[in-house]
């Protein structure tokens, strides 16, 4: 899934490089997304396979990890206020940690350990890369990604 999700990336940029992206949307820049979406799956399931002989962590980990992946369907739906933009599918996203956080709450009246921490990571993550795919050190690197992947 990771190598597969970072290759998919890959191949869009590159091929962003001889057409211009739809919507006017700089490939550089968002190549920023399926790559952090990848490592967000990624510590995800680490974290999950670390966790397989404690059943209520393991579950809230791949539950976290299945709702990083949802960002780039839920971009994709034909919302007239979230269609195409990565902010609003992330908010969007968030509805799913929320409700694991009602959940942990209602059942235990605690947040359990795993939802707090990965949760957390989880939403950093995607507040910190657009910003980050917005710097010319990123576009220096996707720029050698382009040159380097064909």
């Amino acid at each position: 899934m990771v190598v597969l999700g970072i290759l998919a990336a890959t191949d869009s940029l590159v091929r962003a490089a001889s057409v211009a992206p739809p919507g006017g949307r700089d490939a550089k820049a968002f190549y920023i997304v399926p790559l952090t979406d990848m490592l967000i799956f990624t510590v995800c399931l680490y974290s999950a396979f670390r966790a397989r002989f404690n059943p209520s962590a393991h579950k809230r980990y791949i539950y976290i990890a299945t709702t990083g992946l949802l960002i780039a369907a839920i971009a994709r739906l034909p919302l007239p206020y979230g269609s195409r933009r990565v902010l609003y599918a992330a908010l969007l996203t968030n509805v799913f940690l929320l409700v694991l956080v009602a959940y942990d709450w209602w059942s235990t009246r605690t947040i359990h350990r795993a939802t707090l921490w990965i949760g957390a990571f989880m939403i950093f993550v995607q507040q910190v890369r657009l910003p980050i795919g917005r710097t010319a050190a990123w576009h220096t690197f996707a720029a050698w990604v382009q040159t380097h992947a064909r």
